[in-house]
């Protein structure tokens, strides 16, 4: 009897650590990085792939202001980086993306894979931006 209560007590608390994974929102596929509303891109459309080497992180590194409840707001989005015109600062766009000392823009996080030896993570604009046809 006693075994049966600590086998059942052990199911019970594997359960409930693997809840959490599943309720939580699941990744989209490949998806273009889209600009803000009305925004000229000057360089190619980036395809991003929540897929390939991002699955292991957490949501958060990149949707810094996500609550973890529905789904979390695109870069673009109203009142997060939707300035085209500075290449820095908090609301830049184009820094959302490309500040180099910052763990949660593209290229910062991509340098310090390939310090770290994954070779995979482009650096490079052309690995990125497609030509524009």
């Amino acid at each position: 009897m006693r075994k049966h209560i600590i086998v059942g007590l052990a199911v019970a608390a594997l359960l409930a650590l693997a809840l959490p994974s599943m309720a939580a929102p699941k990744a989209p596929a490949d998806e273009l990085v889209a600009p803000p509303a009305g925004a000229t891109l000057t360089q190619g459309q980036v395809m991003f792939s929540h897929k390939t080497g991002h699955a292991s992180y957490d949501c958060k590194t990149c949707h810094h202001t996500w609550d973890g409840k529905g789904e979390p707001t695109k870069c673009s989005s109203a009142g997060c980086h939707t300035d085209m015109k500075s290449k820095k600062g908090g609301g830049s766009f184009y820094a959302a993306f490309h500040a180099p000392q910052s763990k949660n823009s593209c290229l910062g996080c991509h340098r310090e894979a390939k310090k770290a030896g994954k070779a995979k993570a482009p650096t490079s604009c052309t690995q990125c931006h497609p030509k524009k046809s």
